[in-house]
């Protein structure tokens, strides 16, 4: 399971995926569970949120193609995390994207006088 880091701005398409991982209620509640605790092996996070383990693997796939969760492989366990630099970067990424900008709103106002 590889780990992912933010080197470079993400892109639409990242972000498009960032937040389709969070378009679940279960795999918030996933996030939710993972944010009170450092790191859990997925057959115990399985059993403390009464999934199976397949069902839970599919949303921690997703999850981490959005870059919200982090997985690690000791043996034959596969532990998760969750990837706070990788979520705080995607909010500010979108932040910065739809934040006013000034030259553009005053082009506006003047095309509607």
């Amino acid at each position: 399971m590889a780990s992912f880091s933010l080197l470079s701005q993400p892109s639409l398409r990242e972000l498009r995926t960032h937040y389709q991982a969070l378009a679940s209620v279960r795999r918030l509640k996933i996030l939710e569970f993972l944010a009170g605790i450092q790191e859990i092996s997925v057959q115990e996070l399985a059993d403390a949120l009464d999934l199976s383990q397949p069902a839970l693997s599919w949303h921690l796939r997703m999850l981490r193609r959005g870059q919200l969760v982090r997985g690690r492989r000791a043996g034959r366990l596969v532990y998760c995390s969750i990837n706070r630099e990788g979520l705080n970067a995607f909010h500010r990424e979108l932040s910065t994207r739809i934040a006013p900008r000034p030259q553009v709103m005053a082009a506006h106002q003047r095309s509607e006088v």
